[in-house]
């Protein structure tokens, strides 16, 4: 089977257990990845959470069956994975904007959130430049880690854009032992990408797999303060793409999603839980760097 069918079948097995219990182990087993790996990989391709695509789903299914039936609301919070009426009640108004119950009482208009269908284009003549290297443990800082549960270009921009402004960014540069004027430049209209360090945006994960995002470097041997968010990152296997920089994020995303079409299923690699996800930027490149093992 192919990439494309092998998510199909696994899209499929969601879709007909959205009434009852999702496994996500033989979700994953139909992409031939370990679960942890299916997650980042539909997170990267799709732009949202596995569990948040569920969410919608579900809640979509709940809304057919609230305005096409006479099924109780408590039993349809049930079906859907909601143990309490006043949790789906919260969750559904959220989505749809109306309750259960006025849905259920008038013709509302409602949010509906369709099946994915993947259809994916693997463009042959593009070649990827990628080098695997194996680095020992090592610590990351940086602060005002933000969750984030997307990939929207945006939301990056704009904690781009707040870092700076609150003097996060020269903090961090300043305890790597760089210059810190990013702010100061900016509030004069002085911003050249070629005159600053840049930092590293590094993404990672709670031990409950919840996403955040910050800014920050490579620990210096003199430490940092007690204010920055440290990471200690163990003995890695990395896969690292280089990729020209032009200032457009969509070309980064872009790239995760190409790693994660072209390059993962046929490599023997998944990409390994516990371990951030870095991006590398200078003023005319970024190198991508994503922790891998080799596939059970």
């Amino acid at each position: 089977m192919s990439f494309a069918s092998d998510f199909e079948s696994a899209i499929e097995y969601i879709e007909e257990n959205l009434a009852g219990d999702i496994d996500l182990n033989t979700a994953a087993k139909k992409t031939k990845c370990s679960s942890y790996h299916f997650q980042r990989m539909f997170s990267s391709l799709i732009g949202i959470p596995l569990s948040e695509y569920i969410r919608r789903r579900r809640l979509t299914l709940a809304a057919f069956e609230l305005q096409n039936s006479d099924t109780k609301i408590t039993d349809i919070a049930l079906k859907y994975g909601y143990e309490t009426h006043s949790s789906f009640t919260r969750a559904f108004q959220l989505m749809h904007g109306v309750t259960p119950s006025k849905v259920r009482a008038n013709r509302v208009p409602l949010m509906a959130y369709p099946p994915i269908s993947f259809q994916f284009i693997l463009n042959g003549g593009e070649a990827m430049q990628y080098q695997i290297v194996e680095t020992p443990s090592f610590k990351l800082f940086g602060m005002d880690a933000v969750p984030i549960d997307d990939w929207d270009p945006k939301k990056f921009a704009e904690h781009a854009d707040r870092v700076i402004e609150n003097g996060s960014h020269d903090a961090t540069n300043i305890a790597a032992g760089f210059p810190g004027k990013a702010r100061e430049m900016v509030a004069k209209g002085e911003w050249d990408v070629s005159n600053i360090h840049l930092l590293h945006a590094i993404h990672f994960w709670d031990e409950a797999g919840n996403k955040y995002f910050m800014y920050g470097w490579e620990m210096p041997d003199t430490g940092v303060s007690e204010q920055f968010i440290i990471l200690d990152v163990p003995l890695t296997t990395w896969v690292i793409v280089t990729i020209p920089l032009d200032g457009d994020r969509s070309v980064i995303v872009k790239c995760y999603n190409d790693l994660y079409v072209n390059w993962f299923p046929t490599s023997g690699y998944e990409q390994a839980p516990g371990r951030p996800v870095i991006e590398k930027y200078d003023n005319k490149k970024a190198e991508l760097w994503i922790p891998i093992i080799k596939k059970q």
